[in-house]
């Protein structure tokens, strides 16, 4: 590990020395898990660790590599689960309390994957589960007193602290792109479809996604090569090749229409600080040779209400289909969905259906007119971890879910979405970020343009001192 600092290290760094044999993934999976065991005390980002796998994997990975059979850039690398993936022989609680014993019996998907590349499993991170709980009991490395965002909490507090240096989230209405944003990170919500989600926990059928949380665009594009492949076992998966974001990553976003909102109720959604630090993004686009143009989006405004129409109902068809009586009566975290799921009537669901559809031809039609939608995250700036209450220019807003507003557009339309960090805010203590929406299968004009704003600035080179 000598010359290596494992709190800045990226994918991208580390994969170039260990395919030179300068690094060795024992050394790189040793280091995480001595730092994991020193900082998770902290930060209560792990549920499991896997150390004993983790280093036979390892040391696997070595004499592989060793042998002049590398695998790719991901081989060696450490990397976290949301607890809510399955893991065969691992323990997978999905938040449940009386769940704490239970390893399924095969791995999810985006687990194989990631395995097949040759990424290492360090440990299963927190999720919060459930409308019903305002306690996030996972810190956010940049201040251990705020949150790391939800739901995907671990995932975001594990890899801005490095206890890995990849780990994949789910996305309902922004879980994966919060914490991206709450701590400094890149997440992807990818085309709804282009990333299995067998395995993984999903009572919204209609939103749920699983999503890579990394340091780095590049990093981020990296692990997902991997996982957007077809996956004739997800009924949801999108039949295309292999999709390539690394060939025009550098490529440069000269010409590239940029949609920015004229909606009030986009931007009110976050403080003023931030919208000043996406409206400062936007003009580093813009210097880099991106064509601004201003889009027009009313209708999403009831992004929100549409999306919980739908995803509550699913979530009570799920809740109750996958788990026993017994089981539901001891989780009081997901009772309130579980509650209001049951007592929304079926024209209401249809309703929504309905409201998404409208919003997301509004959606297409304004992608059709510009390439890449540029936004603001959804996050929790400055909230507490047992925050209920929030104030946003004046005014108190429910904390629980505020994120959702912004997020859960891409949710809604299935298009993908990127967070990228682009500063920071409240006395310069917390970062901020910023998202870009795409047409669907187009995730690598988003890497693209993404990779050409973080190059241009050094928000990524900043990490947490702890």
């Amino acid at each position: 590990m000598d010359g290596l600092d494992l709190q800045t290290a990226t994918i991208t760094e580390v994969s170039q020395l260990i395919k030179d044999r300068r690094l060795s993934p024992v050394e790189l999976v040793q280091a995480t898990l001595d730092r994991i065991e020193r900082l998770n005390p902290i930060l209560k980002a792990f549920i499991t660790v896997t150390g004993d796998n983790a280093l036979e994997r390892a040391r696997q990975a070595e004499s592989e590599i060793g042998s002049g059979n590398y695998r790719g850039p991901l081989h060696g690398i450490p990397y976290t689960l949301k607890d809510v993936i399955a893991t065969r022989g691992v323990r997978t609680t999905y938040g449940h309390p009386r769940l704490h014993d239970f390893k399924p019996k095969e791995d999810a998907t985006v687990r194989t994957l990631l395995e097949e590349a040759g990424a290492i499993l360090v440990g299963k991170v927190y999720s919060q589960i459930g409308r019903g709980s305002t306690l996030i009991d996972c810190y956010n490395p940049w201040d251990t007193k705020r949150s790391p965002g939800t739901s995907s909490s671990g995932s975001g507090s594990a890899v801005a602290a490095s206890l890995g240096l990849l780990s994949m989230g789910t996305d309902t209405g922004g879980s994966v792109r919060h914490p991206a944003s709450n701590c400094n990170l890149v997440g992807l919500r990818a085309t709804f479809g282009r990333i299995s989600r067998r395995g993984v926990l999903a009572p919204s059928w209609t939103h749920d996604q699983a999503g890579p949380l990394t340091k780095t665009v590049e990093d981020n594009a990296l692990a997902s090569q991997v996982l957007a492949v077809f996956d004739p076992k997800d009924p949801i998966s999108i039949d295309e090749p292999r999709s390539d974001y690394l060939s025009s990553l550098r490529d440069g976003i000269k010409g590239v229409r940029v949609g920015v909102p004229v909606d009030r109720w986009i931007w009110e959604r976050e403080t003023e600080e931030v919208e000043s630090l996406v409206r400062q993004a936007i003009g580093v686009l813009e210097e880099l040779g991106a064509e601004v143009h201003q889009v027009a989006m009313p209708l999403a405004a009831e992004t929100r209400a549409t999306h919980f129409k739908i995803s509550l109902p699913e979530s009570y068809v799920y809740w109750t289909e996958h788990f026993s009586k017994e089981d539901l009566e001891g989780w009081p975290e997901i009772r309130p969905s579980l509650e209001e799921g049951k007592d929304q009537p079926f024209s209401e669901y249809l309703h929504g259906l309905h409201k998404a559809a409208t919003i997301r031809q509004e959606l297409d039609g304004v992608l059709r007119e510009v390439d890449v939608i540029a936004m603001p995250t959804g996050s929790t700036l400055n909230d507490r971890c047992d925050a209920t209450m929030a104030v946003i220019r004046g005014k108190e807003v429910p904390a629980r879910s505020r994120a959702v507003y912004l997020n859960g557009l891409a949710s809604l339309a299935g298009t993908p979405a990127l967070s990228v960090p682009c500063g920071f805010a409240v006395d310069n203590r917390l970062p901020v970020g910023f998202q870009l929406m795409g047409r669907k299968l187009e995730e690598a004009l988003l890497f693209r343009a993404a990779y050409a704003y973080e190059q241009a600035t050094e928000w990524h080179l900043k990490h947490p001192f702890i």
